[in-house]
Order: C-alpha cells, then structure tokens, then sequence
C-alpha cells in the first residue's frame, strides 16, 4: 500500500496521474463512440431495429396527440357554423374515443421501447464488460502494476453502465426526437408557414447556449469522473493493506484521507451538477421566451382570420412538444462529452495491444527433455533502464537451479520470463531449443508452473483453491497435491476441511500455510518445470522451514528453478547463479562459491554463515558452513518439532 505521510501527498499525486491519462486519453466524439463501440451493438441488431420501429411510432403517436382537440374546438366548441346537435355529439365521442386510444397507444409503445432498450442495453453492457474484463487479463503486469486496480474496476462498472445508456437509450431518444421535431415541422409549415420560420429564428440561440456550456460540461465531467477513479482506487489499496493500517495505528488518518476524497468527489459532482442546471435553465429561459413570443404571435394570427382555434391549438402542442425534442437534442453535445470521457477509458484500455501474444504458426509446448535456459537475454521497461543484460542461464531436466542477489537485481524477472509472462527485449529463452515465443502460452503454462513471493489465494474453499488450474481434478486429487505440499494436516483442522471458504486473499491463514496450498496448487497443475519466486520470504523460522520441507515433496521429479535472498533455500541446489544489477557475476555450487570469497560469500555472513562457522548456536551446533547448509533447512518438520533430513533431501 502506499500510504502517505499526510493528508496532501495522495492528492498531488492523483493530479500527476489525473495529467498524465488526460493527456493521452481524449474525448471520444459520437462518431468515433458509435465506430468503437458498434461491435457490440450487432449482434443485438434486432433489438436495435425492433427500437428504431418503436422510436418511429413513438415520434407519430406524439404527432397525432393534439389532434382530436383541434376537432374538438373547430367542430365542437367553436364550430363555423354554430353548435350542431346529436352530430356534435357523435364527434364529440370520437374525439374522445380518439384520446383514449392514442394514450393507451404511447402507453403501450414506452413500455415496448423500455424494456427493449433495457434488454439491449443490459446484453451490450454485459458485452463490453467481458470483453474489457478478458482484455485486462491478457495485458502486461506492466500495465496493471501502474494502474490502480479500483481505477479498473470503476472502467468495468461505472463506465461501461454509461457507454452502455448513450449507446442506448440516449441514441434512440435523440432519433427519435429528430422524428418528431421532422414531423411537427412539416405539419406546421402546412398550417402556417410565416409561424414556423418565426420558430426556427429560436434555433440559433439554443445553438449559442449549447456551444457556450459544452467546454465547462467537459471540464468538470473528466474532472469528476478523475476524482470517482482515486477514489475507487485508494478505498481499494486502503482496504488491501488494512492490517498495516490498524498495525500502524493510523485508521484516523486513512478515515481522513478517505473523508477528504470523498469531499473532493461531492465538490466534483457537485460542480458537474451545478453546471448541467445551468445549462438546463439557461435552455429553459430560451425556450420559454420562445414559447411566450410564438404564442402572442399565433393567438394574433387566429384573431385576423389565418388560422382556425383548433389550428393554434395544434401549434401550441407543437411548440410544447416541440421544444421538449429540442431541449433534449440541445443537451445531447453535454451528454455526449459526459460518457465520452467514459468512453476514451473504456476504448484507452481495449485499443492496448498485449505484450505477449502467441504467433500465428506457434507450436504446443511438449515436457522438456534437456533442459529450460536463457541466451544472452536482456529485458528493460525502458530504454534507459535495463533490468537484465546479457543473462545466459541452463537448468537441465531434473535439476535445481537457485538464483539469488540483491534486492532489486534482476530475480524476478527471471521468473517472469521464464513463465513467458514478459519476453525479452534481446536474446532467447528456450525450452530445450525451442524459443518460448514459437510456443503457445496455453500449452507452455502446461509445462511451466509459478509459485509467486505471494501466495494469491481467492475467496473460496479450499478445494476451489488448490485446484484452481484444474477445477476437474477429483477430491483425492486434491488430498493428495495436498499431502505432497505437506498442508493435509492444517487443512483438516479447518472448521469444514478442504470446503472451509478462505477469507479474502487468505488473510485467516498463516503465511506459511497460504504457501503451502500454493504448493499444492502446483502439484495439483502437474508441471514438469516449476519456478518458485522467493517462496520463503516474509516467513518465520518456523513457516519457513515447512514450507522448505514442503518443498522437497513438491520439486521431486521436477526440473525446478528456486529464486530467492535466503541462503538456507540455495545452498543444496545443484547450481547457485548470483544475479548483481542485472548481470550474472558468480555461479557454482555452494562450497565453491563460499571458496571465491565473493557477493555470495558477502550475503551468507549478513545472514550470519561464514566460511568456517556461523555465529549463533545453530552453527554451534552443526558446524561449518557446509553443514549448516545441509541442517538449516530441515531441522524442523512441518509441526516444527522433529528432526528431518538433510538439505539435499529438504530442499529441491
């Protein structure tokens, strides 16, 4: 977690984020929307067709509305020729009928529309999000370790929800008050034409006020939607480090820190809000001076003769419903750049190309017969930050191979490579002789097995967790990956055995009993190469010398590549290879490389082994270096209390 010394660091450091998207993520325009998102929207064509039907006799529904009481007034209340009698009273129950039926017609088609567009909108949106959520699982852990996953998580739900509304339901509106407002135009121009061009004289001021608002609209909405995305991403790493939080004692602070971006997100809808009511009322002024002005004038157009009461009648619903369609279609530029902001994230994350992608004419990965190494591989994030340079590594079949250095030299890389979750940015990694690259990733993650510094265990039972890369595996599949990771014991003492449900990320566990079922997981996947990424670290003595014991049970048979700072874990493995800045500086086994008298030797005294003796009485007790590498691994079992074998035989 990253957590700040006060209350302004985090946000500064939102600002430099909020910069740094903004500038490479533009708002998308409707076309570019439509474009990027049409994909999503044909495979429900006929929901679309069907909303389009619906919209069409939406728009005739409002036209015929104010008819009947044109007829009402000019042959009923006001007729030429004076009131009628019993034919008065036979229109006067059609007019009547009339009303009836076209309100239960609009009823009838709204209620088809909605649901259609809700059925449209819900398959769309349910697309979109699989899709975006498919997608960030095949971009680079690059990606994902620079941005916040609550910044993701907002992109897979707020935003999509409101691509989801433009796509739809804004869409359609729009199209359908353009049918209307065609209509009503050509029925007013028929009745009189001098009133309608006095009507469309109002549109150029609704276009003024729109185009003055659409700038401040976007501003405060990418500002706002900025600050929802901190949020979402500072509650979520908060959350995840809550017990360094409490262990710290700084819930007040984060209760601070979280009241403040809450604050900051109120003040940004807040301001969003306060805009978009300026600019509905700055429309509604417009309109309703328009309304008033067109009113006198066509009451003036009735009083000299050129239009029937029924015919003003007519006009004024137009002029309602008219300015309704245009009230909407002038907010539209506003609705637009809202979810457009949205929009750029969504389109931002899917137009990302993945880093490591299968060739066309890539090959299944077969169990390798050799050996698993790398060729003159260099790796760097950046050009001017290589991480590996010119690395040249070999672990033939059966074989162990521990690689150790510094923090920060280079170790994890490795890892990464060797799984295939990175390629190098120069030279080969080859299984057997073939490059890594000319092989399928489905087929080589069948191969090669990662046990990662931590172990990831998801809110689900036991059993679910263990056989997660394979959730057909049979239950005494499942007991015995657990057997061999030595965590069968542990796992029977839970309230339910193998279905007791973890808490999230396995926090009622151990840090040696999550490694454990790690382990297991990888027994169970049944790969023939296994890389374990600092599996000891952050353990105690105790944890940390179960899970090595753990470890001889899981590498049996297995060609196993041991990445770790803790000399106890290295010193049995047929080659140590010490990584400095990127670079391979020494490799051999234990006694020669403690013979050399160099980096390794340096890091077997901090961690208190020496060339002749170790200080402490664990060196007391078993003597020289050579000795205490053999005993240091296993002198406690799983339980901790009983002697166990020797290094060779306690480690891989």
């Amino acid at each position: 977690m990253r957590v700040s010394g006060t209350g302004a660091t985090y946000p500064d450091r939102a600002e430099r984020r909020r910069r740094q998207r903004g500038a490479s993520v533009p708002v998308m325009r409707a076309g570019v929307i439509l474009r990027t998102f049409g994909p999503f929207l044909r495979p429900q064509w006929p929901g679309c067709v069907l909303a389009g039907l619906l919209a069409a006799a939406s728009a005739g529904v409002a036209l015929l509305k104010p008819w009947p009481l044109k007829y009402l007034f000019d042959e009923v209340l006001l007729p030429a020729g004076g009131p009628g009698g019993q034919d008065v009273q036979r229109v006067l129950v059609l007019i009547v009928g009339a009303l009836a039926v076209i309100t239960l017609l609009d009823s009838l088609i709204s209620a088809a529309r909605s649901y259609t567009l809700t059925a449209v909108g819900e398959r769309v949106s349910a697309a979109i999000r699989t899709k975006l959520y498919d997608h960030l699982q095949r971009l680079p852990l690059s990606y994902h370790e620079r941005t916040p996953t609550g910044e993701l998580t907002t992109r897979l739900t707020g935003d999509v929800d409101k691509v989801r509304s433009l796509l739809t339901v804004t869409f359609v509106d729009a199209a359908t008050n353009v049918l209307t407002l065609a209509g009503m135009a050509g029925v007013m121009l028929i009745l009189d034409w001098q009133l309608s061009l006095a009507l469309l004289l109002v549109l150029p001021m609704l276009l003024l006020t729109v185009s003055s608002f659409r700038a401040r609209i976007r501003a405060v909405e990418e500002n706002s939607r900025e600050i929802e995305g901190d949020l979402a991403a500072m509650a979520q790493e908060s959350l995840v480090a809550v017990k360094l939080v409490k262990a710290t004692g700084r819930e007040e602070h984060e209760s601070r820190r979280f009241r403040s971006r809450s604050d900051a997100s109120v003040a940004a809808v807040l301001r969003s809000a306060r805009t978009s009511a300026a600019f509905g009322a700055a429309v509604d002024a417009v309109v309703a001076i328009a309304t008033t002005g067109l009113v006198w004038l066509g009451a003036q157009r009735v009083l000299s003769g050129a239009l029937t009461p029924g015919d003003l009648v007519i006009f004024t619903a137009y002029l309602r419903d008219f300015f309704g369609p245009t009230r909407a279609l002038s907010k539209l530029p506003a609705q637009l750049t809202r979810a457009g902001v949205r929009a750029a994230r969504i389109a931002d994350t899917l137009g990302r190309r993945p880093e490591v992608q299968d060739k066309p004419d890539a090959r299944t990965a077969g169990p390798p017969r050799r050996r698993l190494s790398l060729d003159a591989v260099g790796f760097s994030y950046s050009t001017d930050c290589p991480v590996l340079r010119d690395v040249d590594l070999s672990v033939p079949v059966g074989t162990t191979l521990a690689i150790v250095g510094p923090t920060g030299a280079g170790k994890s890389t490795i890892a990464a490579l060797l799984c295939r979750l990175q390629d190098p940015t120069s030279g080969r990694v080859l299984l057997d002789d073939e490059d890594l690259r000319d092989l399928t990733g489905e087929s080589l993650h069948t191969q090669i097995g990662l046990v990662t510094q931590e172990a990831l265990l998801f809110r689900a039972s036991v059993r679910e967790n263990i056989a997660y890369a394979r959730p057909d595996a049979s239950a005494e599949e499942v007991e015995h990956a657990a057997r061999t990771a030595q965590a069968h014991d542990f796992v029977q003492a839970l309230p339910d055995g193998y279905n007791t449900v973890l808490a999230e990320r396995g926090a009622t566990l151990s840090g040696g009993q999550r490694q454990r079922l790690a382990l297991a997981r990888a027994v169970l996947q049944g790969c023939p190469v296994l890389v374990l990424d600092e599996p000891t670290t952050g353990l105690d003595a105790h944890s940390e010398h179960a899970v090595l014991r753990a470890l001889r049970h899981v590498s049996s048979g297995r060609t196993t590549v041991i990445i770790t700072h803790r000399m106890a874990a290295a010193m049995a493995a047929d080659e140590i290879v010490v990584i400095e800045e990127g670079r391979v500086v020494e490799r051999g086994t234990h006694s020669r490389l403690i013979a050399a008298g160099g980096l390794y030797t340096e890091m077997c005294l901090l961690q208190g082994i020496t060339r002749q003796g170790s200080t402490g009485p664990r060196a007391a007790l078993y003597g020289d270096a050579a000795d205490y590498g053999r005993h240091a691994a296993s002198s406690f079992d799983v339980d901790g209390n009983q002697p166990a074998t020797d290094l060779k035989g306690a480690l891989p």
